[in-house]
């Protein structure tokens, strides 16, 4: 037989044979690689457990670190008060962590928007506001993309930098600003992701910034909304009208969907002109805080729906769109007022084309009847106003929801109680 031959033989004989081999032998085998590929799962999972057991114990023990977590989030309430945003910058993974930060802040109500640093130099510079606030992610803290970009980003600006640096000093993305304008939060890891799982691909590194990123997210959030009956809970579900949150929203029981209605933001095509951070600090006559009236819709400004059975909530709607100077003030009947939180909260979901009627039936909050107003006189401060709401929320067993302001037996204007809370401090 010639060589060739044998050969060939001999590897048909070992690769292609018609015998399949034993069942037992197919499953021993099928077991080691799930045995294999299930033990590779845990230890990658472990090694980023153990990459933020590393991160929380930075932040339970170092001073440095502890300080400049507390700049950061004062400093991004700071940014939102003073009608800026958090702009959230990476590239490659670290840019993916960015976008999903941002998505975070914007669900909890801080103002945020995502920048591409190589879209930055070609143009979107303009995205980065002088009030605004600068979130940087890198776990090197020097990606030449950011670091091309921060001598162009105006001087007002705060940076937040999130790298794997411990101190300020040795991070290059904070060393273009002046030490009060530059904020570390360090995220390194416990060990380097090529002797911890054999690759060099953003596994750990990206899992303790994504969970620094949320963390600060949520330190905020409590930071910022401190209105009573509107804290991040409430924030975080007004702004998911859809989906699962939506839905478990719907059904919460008519008392809770009253207070979560209130905390529902402005649909797109409502009016929103007037509210309460465009009100001036003082008055200008006493230097006191601003009065209630200042902050107040007039009531012969509010639209009247014309008597009939059939309105629908898309009628409602486009009679305050109709109407911008109500501020989404609408009067159901003479004697019932449908205030602008219950309006923009209803206006949110699939029921635009839904009577009247049902809405009362189905125990969503709507209209308010006069007789639950609570009169004050109108020319209460805000301070007087907020002592006499809480005053008659301990008396009764449901919560104020319209201030009517009085003068001499007549209803001058309306504003919701929860205005009254409304930060008006710096």
């Amino acid at each position: 037989m010639p060589l060739s031959h044998a050969i060939s033989s001999a590897v048909n004989d070992e690769f292609l044979s018609m015998t399949p081999p034993e069942p037992s032998d197919m499953a021993l085998s099928a077991s080691k690689v799930s045995a294999s590929a299930v033990s590779t799962a845990i230890h990658v999972i472990s090694t980023e457990r153990a990459a933020l057991a590393h991160l929380e114990q930075i932040y339970q023990t170092d001073a440095l670190a502890q300080e400049h977590l507390a700049r950061a989030v004062t400093q991004i309430v700071r940014t939102i008060k003073h009608g800026g945003k958090l702009v959230c910058c990476g590239v490659g993974k670290s840019g993916k962590i960015a976008q999903k930060l941002e998505a975070t802040m914007n669900s909890l109500g801080i103002y945020s928007a995502f920048l591409h640093p190589t879209e930055a130099l070609h143009g979107d510079l303009g995205m980065i506001r002088p009030h605004d606030t600068l979130l940087l992610i890198s776990f090197s803290g020097r990606t030449p993309e950011l670091l091309l970009l921060l001598p162009h980003i105006p001087s007002t600006v705060p940076v937040i930098a999130i790298t794997s640096h411990l101190h300020p000093s040795t991070c290059p993305l904070l060393s273009f600003h002046p030490s009060h304008m530059g904020m570390l939060l360090p995220a390194p890891i416990h060990e380097d992701e090529e002797s911890s799982i054999g690759v060099s691909a953003p596994t750990s590194s990206t899992t303790v910034a994504l969970a620094l990123g949320d963390a600060l997210a949520i330190a905020t959030a409590r930071r910022l909304h401190t209105t009573p009956g509107r804290g991040p809970a409430e924030v975080f579900k007004g702004y998911h009208p859809g989906g699962a949150i939506g839905a478990a929203s719907l059904a919460l029981t008519p008392m809770s969907m009253s207070s979560a209605s209130s905390t529902s933001t402005p649909s797109d095509y409502l009016p929103t002109q007037g509210s309460l951070s465009s009100f001036p600090q003082t008055d200008s006559k006493d230097g006191q805080r601003p009065r209630v009236a200042d902050m107040s819709t007039a009531l012969d400004q509010v639209p009247k729906m014309s008597a009939s059975d059939k309105i629908r909530l898309l009628d409602i709607l486009l009679t305050a769109i109709q109407h911008p100077h109500a501020q989404s003030w609408v009067f159901l009947s003479p004697s019932e007022i449908i205030p602008p939180r219950h309006l923009r909260f209803l206006s949110q979901s699939n029921y635009v084309d839904m009577q009247v009627s049902s809405f009362v039936d189905l125990g969503l909050p709507f209209s308010v009847p006069r007789k639950d107003w609570l009169e004050i006189p109108s020319s209460s401060t805000v301070d007087e106003a907020r002592r006499l709401v809480s005053e008659a929320n301990a008396a009764a067993s449901t919560s104020v929801v319209v201030v009517a302001l009085m003068h001499d037996g007549e209803c001058l204007g309306v504003i919701e109680a929860e205005d009254l809370w409304n930060d008006c401090d710096d």
